[in-house]
């Protein structure tokens, strides 16, 4: 059976608001949008044709909405509520819950997440507000988005990234794995020269891993001083070489356990 990558519980919210809630008709002129709604870019064109459709059959689902004072704000349905302005609705069906903005923002997160894939960098915003504002661990938000802690981990950092690289994956020009390997390279000037062979010949994630390392790599005649740099550079943390007549070990060290996944699914990712 496919896994829910929602959570069973979380993802059934929705259906569960929309079968037993009742809807009512609200005027659109006291509807505002959610300040803290999780979609960064809205496409023009699924909007105008969202908005013909509304002006054929009326709205089919109803907007979820809180009540602020004499105002209504968006939990989910944004892209419903626009459409329905430019199709010149006067009211909307909504139905009103009960939420805190913590719930309000999970909400809004899986309504998007089920009916229109955030991008990975939208997703990650979301993450960061729910770390942040409402102090989830990132075990925590995995276990109540129901995927992998590692997941987690590595969607948040892509936000480390310069703003001009967030902004061609937000385009679509780079994937979420070609964002994850540049993330390796600490350097902006290296990290430029990598995106443009990727843009240029349409290197593939792991091609691009395979370059990452190749550069980073240590050639032979260097000393266990230079590949221990070169380890430190290219896993970005403290690593140890200790040898005696061409024996030893190296010891790699981790600093939590979201660090612990990011090192073995980087190690195991070259296997």
């Amino acid at each position: 059976m496919k896994k829910d990558p929602l959570g069973r519980g979380l993802s059934a919210i929705l259906r569960d608001i929309e079968d037993k809630g009742m809807s009512r008709s609200i005027a659109i002129d006291l509807i505002v949008p959610n300040p803290s709604q999780p979609r960064i870019r809205m496409d023009d064109r699924t909007i105008d044709e969202l908005a013909a459709s509304i002006a054929e059959k009326g709205i089919l689902q109803p907007i979820l909405v809180k009540q602020k004072a004499k105002l209504y704000e968006i939990i989910a349905g944004e892209r419903r509520y626009r459409a329905a302005i430019l199709a010149g609705l006067r009211e909307v069906p909504a139905i009103i819950r009960d939420v805190d903005d913590r719930e309000a923002l999970e909400l809004a997160l899986i309504e998007n997440l089920q009916r229109e894939d955030l991008n990975p960098l939208e997703i990650a915003a979301v993450y960061e507000r729910f770390v942040e504002v409402f102090a989830y661990t990132h075990e925590e938000l995995a276990k109540k988005m129901g995927v992998d802690r590692s997941s987690v981990t590595n969607c948040l950092r892509l936000l480390k990234l310069p703003e001009w690289i967030r902004e061609m994956m937000a385009e679509g020009k780079l994937t979420q794995g070609h964002g994850r390997v540049i993330l390796s390279l600490k350097n902006e000037r290296e990290q430029k020269r990598f995106v443009d062979k990727v843009l240029r010949e349409g290197t593939s994630v792991r091609e691009l891993e395979r370059e990452v390392r190749k550069k980073a790599a240590p050639s032979k005649e260097y000393g266990v001083a230079a590949i221990e740099e070169a380890l430190v550079k290219t896993l970005q943390t403290k690593v140890n070489i200790s040898m005696r007549k061409n024996r030893g070990k190296i010891i790699i060290e981790f600093y939590s356990r979201e660090d612990l996944d990011r090192l073995s699914e980087f190690i195991a990712g070259g296997a």
